[in-house]
């Protein structure tokens, strides 16, 4: 997955002008900070919660719904999506715009393929959770 994402955005950067998109701006670039903070916290979280995050679905054992895992099923992917477009608004340009969108694309991507391993592995358990926390982007407002 990693390297379909390194290929893109080196193509991106390769084959797209150099524009910007919108001027630099204090409020934009002050962005960054807490994306930064979010990768880490949630990067970290995640590893720390659950040794086995960074494998393939079919070698985790078990569904873990503690920690980050509350707040989010995919807080590492959600963690590198947040830092990706929180360095565009940093950087406007139009070859960091399309790399954000096209990093966003292949981790949903990618997570469907992983949630439907994990729905196949653990069945009506992996749906319940489904349920209850969402994909990547975290509820705020819980009604």
């Amino acid at each position: 997955m990693w390297l379909i994402v390194i290929i893109g955005v080196y193509a991106l950067f390769s084959f797209t002008p150099n524009a910007m998109i919108f001027p630099e701006n204090i409020f934009a670039s002050f962005l960054i900070i807490p994306a930064g903070i979010y990768w880490l916290y949630f990067f970290i979280s995640a590893l720390w919660v659950h040794r086995q995050a960074a494998h393939s679905a079919e070698k985790i054992s078990k569904i873990v719904t503690a920690g980050v895992y509350k707040i989010v099923r995919h807080p590492i992917y959600s963690a590198d999506i947040v830092l990706a477009w929180g360095i565009f608004f940093h950087w406007p340009y139009l070859k960091i715009l399309l790399s954000a969108i096209w990093l966003t694309l292949v981790l949903i991507f990618w997570m469907r393929l992983e949630e439907k391993a994990l729905a196949e592995k653990f069945g009506e358990e992996y749906s319940n959770y489904k349920k209850n926390v969402p994909m990547f982007v975290t509820k705020f407002f819980k009604k």
